[in-house]
Parts: C-alpha cells; sequence; structure tokens
C-alpha cells in the first residue's frame, strides 16, 4: 500500500464527515430494514457495479438516497429478486416506469421497476442481435444498446422485446442521441495487438431506418461519447493504447460531421448543463490526475482543478480529496454536487475489492463516501 495515501486517508477521514455502508454481522446493509427485501427509490443515484469475472464476482446494483443517506443500500436487485445480477453489468437507462440494465458477460438486458428494481423482463439477444451489451441509452422513445461483437439493437418499450439490429464497427462502446440520428463510438478494443486499426471511428446511425449512414473518422480507441445536445456537439474521449499514443478529447459537429482533436488528456467524462467535467487518469497517482471542467460551448477551460488537492491544515504534508483509481463521474444539475466512483489502492487485488464513491460539493470538496460493490463502473440519477 501506498503509505502516503494510507495517511491522508485518516487526514481526509478526521475532516470530512463520512457515509460508510459495510454490512453488519448479518448482512444487512447499514441503513437497511428488518425486511431486506424493502426498497423503494424515489430520489438518488443507482450504481452500476461490473464484478470481475476473472475472479468469479458477479456485478451489482446499489443505491445512493440524496435524501436521506441512511437509505443507502447495497446488492438492491439481489435483495429484492433473490438472484444475481449476472457477470459484469455495465450500464442502464430509465424510459418511463422502467429501468433497463446492460449485463455484458452473461449477455443479458435485465427490465425493471425504476423504484423497487423488481425484475419485470430479461432480454436475451438472438446471436442476429448482436452480444455483450456494453452501452445503453434512450431518445424517449426506444432503447438502444451497443453490443460489443459489432452491432446496436434498439428495444421496443412496449413488449421489452428487441425489434430492430444494425451493424457497426468492431467493439462498439458508448452512444449518444443527437436529433434523429444515434452514434456510437467503435474502439475495436479487442485489437489492441494491431493498433485498434479497424477502430478510430463514430457511427452515425439514421433512427428513422435505422441504418448506418455514415462513419467519422476520430482518434485511436474512441471509448466514451457525450452530447451537448444544445450545440450539436459530441465530445469523443479516444483512449489511444496507453502508450506511445496518449489520450485525446475529439469534438464532432453534428450539423457537419467534422471531427476535431482537442488534443488535451481524457480518460473519464459528463456534462452537466454547458460544462464538461473531465478527468484525466494516467494511472502513475493521484498526484498526476487531471481534473479540468470546460464550457461545451466553446472548449474554453472554466475550471483547471475542479477537484483541488487539499493538504491538511494539522499536517501539511498530509494530502486529501482526491480518490485513488476514478473511474466514473457523474454532477447532480439540482445542487451541483459531483460524484466519483474508484477501486481501492490495492495494486494487486484493486479490481477485485469492494469500489467506492466520494461525493464533492459542488466547490470540489469531499463530504461523504460511499462504499459500495465491486469495479463501480457507471451512475445513474433517478429524479
Amino acid at each position: 500500500m501506498n503509505l502516503k495515501k494510507y495517511l491522508s486517508f485518516f487526514a481526509w477521514a478526521l475532516l470530512v464527515p463520512v457515509v460508510f455502508s459495510a454490512c453488519d454481522e448479518d448482512d444487512t446493509p447499514a441503513g437497511g430494514d428488518d425486511d431486506q427485501t424493502a426498497f423503494r427509490a424515489e430520489k438518488g443515484i443507482y450504481v452500476f457495479n461490473a464484478g470481475n469475472q476473472g475472479s468469479g464476482i458477479d456485478g451489482s446494483l446499489s443505491f445512493i438516497d440524496l435524501a436521506d443517506p441512511r437509505g443507502f443500500k447495497n446488492d438492491v436487485f439481489q435483495l429484492v429478486n433473490g438472484r444475481s445480477l449476472g457477470s459484469t453489468v455495465q450500464d442502464g437507462v430509465v424510459l418511463g416506469d422502467y429501468m433497463y440494465i446492460a449485463v455484458s458477460e452473461s449477455n443479458t438486458i435485465e427490465v425493471v421497476d425504476k423504484h423497487t428494481v423488481q425484475s419485470v423482463a430479461q432480454i436475451l439477444p438472438a446471436a442476429a442481435e448482436g452480444s455483450q451489451p456494453r452501452d445503453i441509452v434512450t431518445d424517449g422513445e426506444y432503447v438502444y444498446v451497443s453490443m460489443f461483437d459489432g452491432y446496436v439493437s434498439r428495444i421496443n418499450p412496449s413488449t421489452h422485446e428487441i425489434d430492430k439490429t444494425v451493424k457497426v464497427g468492431p467493439n462498439p462502446e458508448e452512444m449518444a442521441v443527437v436529433g434523429d440520428c444515434l452514434y456510437v463510438v467503435n474502439s475495436d478494443g479487442m485489437n489492441y495487438a494491431n493498433g485498434y486499426v479497424d477502430g478510430k471511428s463514430v457511427s452515425k446511425i439514421n433512427l428513422g431506418d435505422f441504418t448506418e449512414e455514415k462513419r467519422i473518422e476520430v482518434g485511436m480507441n474512441p471509448t466514451k461519447l457525450v452530447a451537448h445536445t444544445a450545440s450539436g456537439k459530441l465530445f469523443v474521449a479516444c483512449m489511444g493504447d496507453y502508450g506511445a499514443n496518449p489520450a485525446s478529447l475529439w469534438t464532432i459537429d453534428t450539423a457537419t460531421d467534422a471531427a476535431t482533436d482537442l488534443q488535451t488528456p481524457v480518460t473519464l467524462m459528463c456534462l452537466s448543463g454547458n460544462t464538461l467535467y473531465t478527468i484525466y487518469n494516467d494511472w502513475s497517482g493521484v498526484d498526476n490526475m487531471q481534473y479540468i471542467a470546460y464550457d461545451a460551448r466553446t472548449n474554453a477551460v472554466t475550471d483547471e482543478e475542479f477537484i483541488p488537492v487539499l493538504a491538511s491544515s494539522q499536517n501539511p504534508d498530509f494530502e486529501y480529496n482526491r480518490v485513488d483509481n476514478p473511474a466514473g463521474i457523474l454532477v447532480n444539475p439540482a445542487d451541483g454536487h459531483i460524484f466519483i466512483t474508484s477501486y481501492v489502492d490495492d495494486p494487486v487485488n484493486a479490481y477485485a475489492l469492494p469500489s467506492y464513491v466520494y461525493e464533492y460539493s459542488a466547490e470540489g470538496e469531499a463530504a461523504a463516501r460511499y462504499d459500495v460493490g465491486v469495479g463501480a463502473v457507471y451512475m445513474m440519477l433517478l429524479e
């Protein structure tokens, strides 16, 4: 363990109120009810925990109650349904009364009540509909899911069935809807030995006839994608090869399909209003991470350190306030609070141990910590 980080955690713990959610001896989550199956979410954040397939750890779902921190619960799908959510939980989206959850290695899309997480359907894609669901989005009418083997499928919410499928580039990841088009990044992520040569593109899908109109060239290994719908702009995080070719942030003007490399490093990002929050983690330590915010309309930097490194007033050598290894970010537009998921600081076991979430004030000061499931990779706000 990194001693500086270990000591810094205790300095942080002395200064900031923390919500620990460890289970007690009878495995009832802190803040839980006597009836473990009793769960209802009204306003808060669902945390999607991927688990760890290599270690045989299934994915799970946690919930952070924004109205009452005591309502925080882990393993809510298991508690309510009496079974595992599956292997490698990736993403989720709400349409109407239902939440759709992509579970990649189990090759399922779980459909649950958005408030109770009671399962109402489980979609099992046929071979021609793609496999390994990754990202899942909605345009308010249908639900769309990217399949890691090179397809995007459409789910009809009235039947909870896939009704259309289109072939895109290799290993598609995140998606976004702008106007009448759906955009999906083609990472070619399984072809890293050949430099992701068949990726480097964003597929543009016409939602009217559900066909791929074109592929827009971007940088190497595009993985993350968000849309600023007010300006019709897409932001694409191209991860590079984690070596000689660094990660870089690209934009696409959806009116012209022109793509531009902003030549700034990024590994995680999210949009809130007109602000694009980005994190760059070069995996060499907390001290080298960048937390930069941009005006999504102009690409101008608005904050060079929206999560600052703080020194303890008791001992300036102790620094705190940042997570160990960020894996996801979300901003609550209601109060500007920033939520960041992280793996723990353990070089050997980090990906098989429970992750955690830091909640920050709008000014970037840590206010709470929530211990969640293994591999917390995504968060979704339930309003």
